[in-house]
């Protein structure tokens, strides 16, 4: 019984470096893209296809959060020229994101549209709180949440900042807003990917792209 209140002094610790490690490698990654080895390895993939694979990781925080992650069927393809590693660190914050501020029961719907010549447009949508209308840029600031982040599950601040970094390398970007009946939604947009073309970062994205929903 002694060993108790040394065990969960442990824990604490433990706890308290794994989230120091969080952050150091979040900073470290930050730092990559801004530097000469955040340069991206392009090449032409199907951005439903990659989203996909990152909803099937992860089902198992959706299933013990008994929340259901929605993609169209069948899957559409959003052709796009990705750094497939990079896009799926995007969409991984997201997802996680969104689980997050789910409500128990509730469900992350994944959207997007192909717009031909003007890109694709993939969105993650939410049912939880919304973000407040003067935090929708803000989110994207380094170390700032929503303040409707209460419970301290908003980890560290730095996956909407790294992932507009990422976007912005490939020529894309991703904005925040609030879906019509409640709940967040970021949209991510990338330039068209023509098949006959070489893998190359494209023109700066528009400011607000077309939306997916």
């Amino acid at each position: 019984a002694g060993q108790a209140p040394f065990q969960s002094m442990f824990d604490d610790i433990h706890a308290g470096g794994q989230r120091m490690l969080t952050l150091v490698n979040a900073l470290l990654d930050m730092s990559k893209m801004d530097g000469d080895t955040g340069k991206l390895s392009l090449h032409r993939d199907d951005l439903f296809r990659l989203a996909a694979s990152v909803a099937h990781e992860l089902a198992p925080l959706a299933a013990k959060r008994s929340v259901q992650i929605s993609l169209p069927e069948p899957l559409p393809v959003l052709p796009a020229r990705v750094d497939g590693f990079r896009m799926q660190q995007v969409l991984r914050n997201l997802l996680a994101n969104a689980l997050r501020f789910s409500p128990e029961g509730g469900s992350v719907e994944l959207t997007g549209i192909d717009l031909d010549d003007q890109g694709v447009v993939l969105a993650v949508r939410d049912h939880g709180p919304g973000i407040p209308p003067d935090e929708l840029e803000a989110v994207f600031d380094a170390f700032v949440q929503s303040s409707r982040t209460r419970d301290g599950s908003g980890g560290t601040g730095l996956g909407l900042t790294i992932s507009r970094k990422i976007m912005r390398a490939h020529g894309g970007s991703i904005v925040a807003d609030n879906a019509p009946g409640g709940g967040a939604r970021l949209q991510l947009w990338l330039p068209a990917a023509p098949a006959d073309s070489p893998p190359h970062a494209a023109a700066a994205a528009p400011t607000a792209p077309p939306t997916a929903a």
